[in-house]
């Protein structure tokens, strides 16, 4: 275990974050910022692992991850210094490891396309067809180099404003749902 003297380790890190409730403390504080009060956190914690909102969560729900948080979860974290937690003032700060950490969104499973793979497939298909139109290739010659670009921008144009359209559902869909994580430590 890290003191006070010596930086925790990469190990002592990960082994700190590997539990969901301690990923989603540092969500919050990542997305909120600070200093959090423990009462509003444990709300939210409770939220998300009961799969409702924060007016919803019960006194018992909230009970229960907040004496989790204070007990448990908290000085784990403390102890690896990716936060700081005050007990007697019950107000939980980010670290400066804390904005090394890169708790990134799992990829979404109801995107409704892989985005990524149609933009690289519609940059080698604009790249073979003004390619085509360069060196002249018959049927490519019918249009001007310039209305072929103006084409290749159109689509791409218009795959963007799909592409928007569809990750707008998404954060609609995911608004107020617990985060799933993919955690990378940025050392």
């Amino acid at each position: 275990m890290a003191t006070e003297t010596t930086r925790p380790s990469r190990e002592e890190v990960f082994d700190a974050v590997k539990n969901l409730r301690r990923r989603y403390v540092l969500y919050y504080l990542q997305r909120y910022g600070g200093p959090v009060d423990l009462g509003e956190l444990a709300e939210q914690v409770a939220a998300w692992e009961n799969d409702t909102t924060v007016a919803e969560v019960s006194p018992s729900q909230r009970k229960s991850v907040y004496s989790a948080l204070h007990q448990t979860h908290l000085p784990k974290l403390e102890s690896a210094a990716v936060l700081r937690y005050d007990p007697e003032r019950s107000l939980v700060r980010a670290t400066e490891r804390t904005e090394r950490l890169e708790l990134q969104l799992a990829s979404d499973p109801q995107t409704s396309v892989p985005w990524h793979r149609l933009y690289l497939t519609l940059a080698t298909v604009s790249l073979v067809l003004l390619a085509s139109v360069w060196v002249g290739l018959y049927p490519f010659t019918l249009l001007s180099g310039v209305q072929y670009a103006l084409l290749v921008v159109a689509v791409f144009g218009v795959t963007a404003l799909f592409h928007t359209h569809d990750l707008r559902q998404w954060r609609r869909r995911a608004d107020n749902a617990a985060p799933d994580f993919i955690l990378e430590l940025n050392d």
